[in-house]
């Protein structure tokens, strides 16, 4: 079975081959060679600093994340001060 390359689209978590962390896609090139991301708290569902531009679409990747990882986030949101 062959790979399927991954195609980001806006509004989805991506990690970066070349960047630390977790991001979301704001907006694709128009020809969908270049993203432009930024960098995405997970936890609390909010963006952070500032928008990185024209970041090759081929080096990013889905974020995934698994079963611990989603388990202590929702342990995390259930019980942090608001």
């Amino acid at each position: 079975m062959a790979n399927k390359q991954f195609v980001p689209v806006t509004g989805d978590l991506v990690i970066s081959l070349h960047k630390r962390g977790i991001f979301k896609v704001l907006a694709i090139s128009h020809g969908g060679q270049t993203a432009a991301i930024q960098s995405f708290n997970s936890s609390k569902q909010q963006l952070l600093g500032q928008p990185v531009e024209d970041i090759p679409c081929d080096t990013l990747l889905p974020f995934e994340e698994d079963a611990s990882q989603a388990a202590a986030r929702i342990v995390r949101e259930a019980t942090e001060e608001k």
